[in-house]
């Protein structure tokens, strides 16, 4: 599970351009942004939701329980330590205690609860990490798309999301290149 955010506004990307031109590319950027949550099974389902919000340790609980909704109650789920994942609401809620061992440190690796278990990729290894992979291909899909509005913000994800190929997650959990 990742998360992937997109703004309203243009895709810069460098180019080649004849010596001596002097090329314009009109560019807007705004604050409006659209933050994708995905998350990809081990049989190639994915689930996608997304929020206008800044990420907050709420929609970490709220996701967990669309996942269960989604996928059935017992799971198993592998998330990256950002902190809208890593946090005691969210531990409570997987375990049913707030209290969690070495819960003042960065050495949690994983919550368990009856029915649902939270484990967390190492930190700074997004390779290891498959939704990346989605991720890198709705970047690729959004170059050179101009969006000027919100909605079409919206609707161009959807879009977007449609063309993506999960990967199989066991690649990246089980081997040394992801």
């Amino acid at each position: 599970m990742d998360q992937f955010t997109k703004r309203v506004g243009t895709v810069q990307r460098h180019g080649w351009y004849p010596i001596g031109s002097d090329p314009t590319i009109e560019t807007s950027n705004s604050w409006e942004k659209v933050t994708v949550l995905g998350a990809v099974t081990d049989d190639g389902d994915s689930f996608y939701c997304w929020t206008e919000e800044s990420l907050t340790r709420h929609h970490g609980i709220r996701l967990l329980e669309a996942l269960q909704g989604e996928f059935g109650e017992e799971l198993v789920v592998f998330l990256d330590r950002a902190g809208y994942f890593y946090a005691r609401d969210l531990w409570e809620f997987v375990s049913g205690e707030r209290e969690t061992e070495t819960v003042c440190d960065s050495s949690v690796s994983c919550v368990c609860g009856e029915k649902l278990d939270v484990w967390y990729f190492p930190s700074k290894l997004p390779e290891l990490n498959p939704v990346e992979g989605c991720w890198n291909q709705l970047y690729e899909w959004f170059k050179h798309r101009l969006i000027p509005d919100l909605s079409t913000l919206k609707e161009s994800i959807l879009r977007g999301i449609d063309t993506i190929d999960e990967p199989n997650i066991w690649n990246y959990l089980c081997s040394a290149e992801g």
